[in-house]
């Protein structure tokens, strides 16, 4: 079968079926490389210069997205800015009867995240050097302010002479841009996502892609990046909350140097991450000519639960709880009970966690997370915390973080039912506080219900104007 048949065969990209070699003017298409969710991309040559480039042709519906089509000719302008040897370069974009494209280097290779697939994960050296080509790249990028913002394994490319580049700049922006991206919105892949980006922050800088970069390295190393276990929920929580594992955890192996490296990249603050890139790179050269020198290991050892005296205990009850018979029952039902402090920050417990006592509310302020977004506030005495998954014996939906120093009473799950038939007028509180949780349900699920039928109705009104044209 000649080129001109194999082009005949190929299947349609979307709805204006097989593309002829000369369908792109001034573009000779060769072949097909390669297909996605978003487009299809072609081997062609320009025939103005006879160089090869890649055309990556968008999908029609994708075209008629405004936002999209933003986004695409951001990235083309973008990378008509960039030239270095580890960014694929882009030449621009075109449209063709309602069809946009790009134009862009053809490199002929292998993405990381295939790679790893095929081959399982990288040594020390192998790895480092390719995380130093993309910091030189994401240094040449800094240097015109423009963030990747989408760093990942996925996104670099292994040419055929062994070239580390970086690819897709979709969602790139200038820093000094801030228009593309609505507040609290999160561009980028979860798992690779920076905790400010998780966050939903929009003023980010080169030092969310350094994040990214210590994540991908992790991955090449180990596997897999950090808490890839978990749902999303909970994986942007413990981004938010938590520091990462240390990569040696998994794999005993690895040296110190490069996971002080690692370590120091994926610093959940910015400001204890590397600042720039040219002070990544002089310690990824330094690694790899076998000089650099981990500082002194900082070994974070447990911190020991708080003891709440006697005294202070009757007093916080006596100040904070207004119902003396309330107030009575917490002071007398004392082996039922037992106090729980936390310290700013703390975690009472994850979303999905097993556990399940119950606490109540006794000083201090805690935080209701959910994807690592904050929810709700608890700062009144007496209200109760998690005591669902005791009723219900559930996992934790959310998880709670303390604000301020909070002082909780802590119900064992098996001596719930047994403290709620002690102190009734606790129960009577907890049911009419649980009866206005269900009404809020309630209320928030007929609203949600309304707006679906509503995007329901909307998406037909659409459907039908596309079957008209």
């Amino acid at each position: 079968m000649n080129k001109r048949d194999t082009l005949q065969a190929m299947s349609p990209l979307t709805e204006i079926g097989q593309f002829r070699r000369n369908i792109i003017s001034g573009f000779t298409i060769i072949e097909q490389v390669g297909k996605g969710a978003s487009g299809v991309v072609f081997e062609a040559m320009n025939e103005a210069t006879g160089e090869r480039v890649a055309l990556k042709v968008f999908h029609l519906h994708y075209c008629k997205n405004r936002e999209f089509v933003r986004r695409l000719i951001r990235e083309a302008e973008t990378l008509k800015k960039l030239r270095h040897p580890n960014i694929v370069a882009g030449y621009g974009y075109g449209t063709y009867e309602g069809y946009y494209y790009s134009i862009m280097e053809f490199v002929k290779g292998e993405t990381l995240s295939n790679i790893q697939k095929r081959k399982g994960c990288f040594g020390e050296k192998e790895a480092a050097a390719i995380i130093l080509a993309i910091a030189r790249a994401l240094e040449a990028a800094d240097k015109l302010k423009i963030i990747h913002r989408d760093v990942k394994p996925s996104n670099i490319i292994i040419a055929e002479n062994g070239t580390a580049k970086l690819t897709d700049f979709g969602l790139a922006r200038e820093q000094v841009d801030i228009s593309m991206t609505m507040a609290g919105m999160m561009l980028g892949t979860p798992l690779f996502s920076s905790p400010e980006q998780a966050r939903g922050e929009s003023n980010i800088d080169i030092r969310t892609d350094i994040y990214a970069l210590g994540i991908t390295f992790y991955t090449l190393l180990v596997g897999k990046p950090p808490y890839s276990d978990l749902n999303t929920s909970l994986l942007l929580t413990k981004k938010i909350t938590d520091d990462i594992p240390s990569p040696a955890r998994y794999l005993p192996s690895l040296s110190d140097e490069v996971c002080a490296i690692i370590l120091k990249m994926c610093q959940r603050e910015p400001f204890l991450r590397y600042l720039n890139c040219a002070t990544l790179i002089q310690d990824l050269e330094l690694y790899l000519e076998g000089k650099f020198e981990p500082g002194a290991t900082r070994i974070i050892r447990p911190k020991a639960e708080a003891v709440l005296p006697p005294e202070e205990m009757k007093s916080i009850i006596e100040s904070e709880i207004k119902n003396e018979a309330i107030r009575k029952i917490l002071q007398e039902e004392t082996a039922l009970i037992r106090p729980r402090v936390l310290e700013p920050s703390d975690i009472l417990f994850y979303e999905e966690d097993e556990s399940r006592n119950a606490y109540m509310l006794l000083k201090g302020e805690v935080e209701i997370l959910k994807a690592g977004r904050q929810i709700a506030v608890i700062n009144m005495p007496g209200s109760f915390i998690g005591e669902m998954s005791t009723l219900l014996n559930a996992r934790r939906t959310a998880t709670i973080r303390a604000l301020s120093r909070t002082v909780l009473l802590e119900i064992a799950e098996e001596q719930f039912q047994e403290f709620l038939r002690c102190a009734p007028e606790i129960g009577l509180s907890l049911a009419k506080h649980l009866a206005a949780r269900l009404q809020s349900t309630t209320d928030k699920l007929k609203e949600a219900q309304g707006r679906l039928a509503s995007i329901r109705d909307h998406y037909r009104l659409i459907r039908d104007d596309l079957e008209k044209e």
